[in-house]
């Protein structure tokens, strides 16, 4: 029996580090890519280390070749105020709608629902209209985002805030809180892993957005992925500069993730109530 457990953690071992190399791999190629030159990588060497390392290729990015800093600018601030609208207003509409009582709750509750079955680019006639004023600005993409965004975050925190006793509320209303308080101060730093993982799964949705950062901004607000897909040219493109880019492009969705991934893992309300 102990040989055959022993067999088992030898495959499981053995299945987990291949599947860790094959995570790890998509990362290690595209950052070797970064550090090639156009020739180099049509030469064949697709898969191999770089030649000759050419940081180069992330000045070239970040500068004047490809103006990525101000495409990363631009999506962070459009990110940034969307995650801050969806997470604040999905956490007011998730709490009025599942630990309140009122008449039409579970009516509001089925359309705001209903949202999630239109997909974002369905409405892009309607909001080329509605938006067309905006195009030179940042809200141009963040009214959209943020409604498009906000069911699904809707959805994330009520599966979480439906665990949450009532009698935390009811502790808290008793010494006096109001409902604004007891939703604030009680509630929501309960609810920090359950925004963070709604939080992941926006961030997804909107930085790599293509669709709408194309049709609705121009100039100077664009984004980072229209801003890759610019350095792509009609009969030259520098490969290495743009996959300088992608790395660029990458690295705030790891750095999300690694800040985040603790938050996602803890227990919700571990020990608030007992018996």
């Amino acid at each position: 029996m102990k040989k055959k457990l022993s067999i088992g953690k030898i495959a499981a071992q053995v299945f987990l580090i291949f599947w860790l190399l094959l995570c790890l791999f998509p990362l290690y190629w595209l950052l070797c890519f970064s550090l090639k030159d156009t020739q180099e990588i049509f030469s064949g060497n697709l898969i191999g280390l770089p030649k000759q390392w050419l940081f180069s290729n992330y000045a070239n990015a970040w500068g004047a070749g490809g103006n990525i800093s101000l495409f990363l600018l631009n999506s962070v601030i459009d990110t940034a105020a969307t995650l801050a609208i969806t997470s604040l207003l999905g956490f007011m509409c998730a709490y009025g709608l599942l630990r309140m009582r009122w008449k039409g709750q579970k009516l509001v509750m089925t359309y705001i629902m209903m949202g999630m079955m239109i997909p974002m680019h369905a409405a892009l006639y309607p909001l080329t209209e509605t938006l067309l004023p905006l195009m030179k600005t940042h809200w141009a993409l963040i009214i959209p985002y943020a409604a498009f965004n906000i069911p699904i975050t809707i959805l994330i925190l009520s599966g979480f805030i439906t665990n949450i006793p009532y009698e935390m509320e009811e502790a808290a209303c008793i010494d006096g809180s109001g409902i604004y308080r007891t939703a604030f101060t009680i509630i929501l730093p309960m609810m920090i892993p359950a925004i963070s993982t709604a939080a992941i799964f926006v961030f997804l949705q909107v930085w790599n957005e293509l669709l709408l950062a194309t049709v609705f901004t121009t100039g100077k607000v664009r984004t980072l992925t229209v801003g890759i897909q610019q350095m792509s040219g009609q009969y030259q493109t520098d490969y290495g500069s743009m996959g300088a880019a992608l790395v660029i492009a990458t690295l705030p969705t790891l750095v999300l993730y690694m800040c985040m991934s603790g938050q996602v893992q803890k227990s919700l309300i571990a020990g608030a109530v007992k018996g």
